[in-house]
């Protein structure tokens, strides 16, 4: 979520376009993937722990009592967490609304907060941020229920053309998007919500 904020601060620093609310979108990249921790598949892939793999079995229980509290699915938990914590009903539309399954509908849409985290969450990897194409690879090695859809490929299209949109409005071309280019400290600490 720090480096999502990380790409979003640095999409503001080199935005052209129409003015959008940027505040609202930095806040939302701070809490977007809340309720990642009941889909995560520690067993299969422990590397995404970084650090933490060492202490494997108190994140398992973590995960025990949050799907206990919140259930399985991942949206679902993200809502009733951001619910519970009292965040903006703005940031909650936004975030539950930029899932990659609706990037056909985010890419015809004039929603630049949904865009923006959306774009910016496709960027970023548990260990950096990669190109659009890289992450993509990504979502079809390991996420079978976007790859399973009849309209994957139309999903895949419309995140191309969402990087094209937002290219558009950038003084800077998207590849230098990386990172050494984007800062993962820049205050967030600081955000009240």
């Amino acid at each position: 979520m720090i480096r999502v904020h990380g790409i979003v601060v640095f999409l503001q620093k080199h935005w052209k376009g129409k003015e959008v609310n940027w505040d609202l979108i930095k806040k939302s990249a701070l809490v977007h993937d809340l309720g990642n921790i009941v889909k995560f598949n520690l067993d299969k892939y422990p590397q995404f722990l970084g650090s933490e793999q060492k202490n494997m079995e108190y994140w398992k229980k973590v995960q025990r009592e949050m799907i206990e509290k919140y259930g399985r699915d991942d949206h679902e938990a993200t809502r009733q967490m951001l619910t519970e914590i009292n965040v903006d009903p703005k940031i909650v539309q936004g975030i539950l609304g930029k899932s990659f399954h609706n990037a056909v509908e985010i890419k015809n849409s004039h929603n630049w907060l949904t865009k923006i985290l959306l774009y910016a969450d496709l960027r970023a990897m548990p260990f950096g941020v990669v190109p659009l194409s890289e992450r993509l690879d990504d979502v079809r090695d390991r996420m079978p229920q976007y790859t399973s859809r009849a309209d994957f490929e139309d999903l895949v299209g419309a995140a191309l053309d969402i990087e094209k949109q937002i290219q558009h409005h950038l003084n800077v071309e998207v590849s230098e998007i990386a990172d050494d280019s984007i800062d993962t400290d820049e205050n967030w600490q600081s955000v009240t919500f």
